[in-house]
């Protein structure tokens, strides 16, 4: 919501409270200057709630006086202005004190007028002054503490809560989110979405101590919880409980709900902490779709180092800090070393291995940057060696959903001369990889080798294989336990033979290993009884 329709709800709240002073427009420019202001303190540095009291006599002295007047100002700006100026919690708190404050200047405003105003009065005016008085801090505290649509405790309302919790107990925070409300709510419409939150909380509330963060967002404490189960199933209970459709004005409309679960001790522990963990159990319960999901510290600790990588990686990525290191590739007929494979790595002290970046540059998407800058550094490595041995470069299944991978491997083949024929791409045997066979043909038609990596993890069939124009098929470490036996690896090498694929085999790591696939015809490999990764 912008300023200017903040200001129109604001003079509409201030209609419906009985009475606008003066003419409209200027009573709406008066509105906007007080928001301005507002505004200005909510921003200012160092913050001082002050201003709110001055807004707040500002409000009495416009003859905006009535109490609902009071009610719509808190109401409309602790609702809709964090999200107008952004900033998250740090705004939202200043909001609520410069509305504390507010309050107090209206009434201490009206408290002034009505001392004035008492020398005309006689005592039972006084009391009844004083009665209204009370009824509207008490109509404060509900716009303050509460959400209007529901009634329930809000989200400041929860953190209250928590933060005066103490002792040896232990709790549960149970946060669940509607799936999809909003379009619901578009569907049905605005006041049938109201009674459908309405009847959710009906529903919800006998498991705890029920309060309503946002429209498609509910949150349960339970207290004297003994151990995770115990939360566990509460989030059971209010699953069943969401699983009738709602019968609201003729429609039955149905609720999913994913559910993020916290618990533990009371004792160190703040309500900021409890909101964060349940925000993140409930996102990863949306993400894995398996019911509710308990906050697991371990997982949210290796996000934390994903994202920081994640962080990091551009920046190293600019300053060249992902270098190749290669591991040879020899015919395993006689020794002869016929190519290398270029295996990626951050040199930089303390960076995490291959498996850890990689899987963040995929989720990312830096992966397509990083893979064509590792190409060209392969390729240029190749093309100035004095042998001409075969360059073989791994590819994610990201890059070849991309859009211009033929077209940059063409490009980096052309400006660094190496010969088409002396690329090797790898494309791991994943079922998110084979479905690319146009790429792949494309890839193919460049006159580059195309090598399936880690066969025989399980993803491909040779059926498959049969139409795609993979020359090389490279065998899974893993593989290679049931070397000792030969049976069924020499079934698969043939095979592959027989489509006219060369096999290489992963991970060897003894002479009698060697000796074993040279018997069965496997024609190269690679390991550390080969050699190991290194500069070159």
């Amino acid at each position: 919501m912008t300023l200017d329709e903040l200001t129109d709800a604001w003079l509409r709240g201030v209609a419906a409270a009985g009475f606008v002073p003066g003419v409209r427009a200027r009573a709406r420019a008066a509105l906007r200057d007080l928001l301005e202001e507002f505004v200005a303190a909510v921003r200012a540095e160092p913050f001082d709630p002050a201003p709110g009291h001055r807004i707040g006599a500002e409000l009495v002295d416009l003859r905006m006086s009535a109490p609902p007047v009071l009610g719509t100002t808190v109401h409309l700006l602790a609702a809709h202005l964090p999200a107008t100026l952004g900033g998250g919690d740090p705004v939202r708190a200043r909001v609520l004190a410069l509305l504390d404050s507010l309050v107090v200047g209206f009434v201490a405003a009206q408290r002034d007028a009505a001392v004035r105003a008492a020398e005309e009065m006689n005592r039972s005016e006084k009391i009844h002054w004083r009665a209204v008085q009370l009824d509207l801090q008490r109509r404060l505290q509900q716009a303050v503490l509460h959400r209007t649509d529901t009634g329930l405790p809000n989200e400041q309302h929860l953190r209250k809560t928590l933060a005066e919790l103490d002792g040896d107990q232990r709790l549960g925070l149970l946060l669940l989110g509607l799936d999809r409300y909003d379009e619901l709510a578009d569907t049905v419409g605005q006041d049938q979405g109201a009674r459908l939150l309405a009847a959710v909380a009906r529903r919800l509330r006998p498991l705890g101590v029920l309060a309503h963060l946002a429209d498609d967002r509910f949150a349960v404490l339970v207290t004297g919880t003994t151990g995770p189960d115990d939360l566990i199933k509460v989030a059971d209970q209010a699953g069943r409980l969401l699983a009738a459709p709602f019968p609201i004005d003729g429609h039955r409309l149905h609720v999913n709900a994913c559910i993020g679960l916290v618990e533990g001790p009371v004792a160190g522990s703040d309500p900021d902490g409890w909101l964060h963990d349940a925000r993140l159990a409930l996102r990863w319960a949306r993400h894995d779709r398996r019911g509710p999901e308990l906050f697991d510290p371990d997982r949210a600790a290796a996000e934390r180092r994903r994202h920081r990588l994640a962080a990091e990686m551009p920046a190293a990525l600019d300053r060249g800090e992902f270098v190749l290191h290669y591991q040879p590739l020899v015919r395993l007929a006689d020794g002869v070393m016929i190519g290398v494979e270029a295996l990626a790595r951050w040199n930089r002290p303390g960076a995490p291995g291959p498996q850890q970046f990689i899987g963040v540059a995929e989720r990312t998407g830096l992966i397509r940057r990083l893979g064509r800058v590792l190409l060209e550094q392969a390729c240029r490595r190749g093309a100035a060696a004095d042998r001409e041995l075969l360059i073989s470069v791994n590819l994610s299944p990201v890059q070849l959903a991309g859009p211009g991978l033929v077209a940059d491997v063409a490009d980096i083949l052309h400006r660094t001369g190496l010969p088409a024929a002396r690329l090797q791409l790898e494309i791991t045997e994943t079922a998110e990889a084979l479905p690319y066979r146009a790429v792949l043909t494309a890839l193919g038609d460049l006159g580059v080798r195309l090598a399936l990596d880690d066969f025989g993890t399980g993803y491909s069939s040779l059926a498959v294989l049969t139409g795609l124009p993979f020359t090389e098929a490279k065998l899974a470490a893993e593989f290679l336990a049931g070397a000792g036996h030969g049976g069924v690896l020499r079934h698969v090498i043939e095979a592959c033979h027989t489509m006219g694929m060369t096999v290489t085999a992963e991970g060897i790591e003894t002479a009698e290993q060697a000796n074993v696939l040279r018997e069965l015809g496997c024609d190269h490999g690679q390991g550390y009884h080969v050699g190991r990764p290194a500069p070159w």
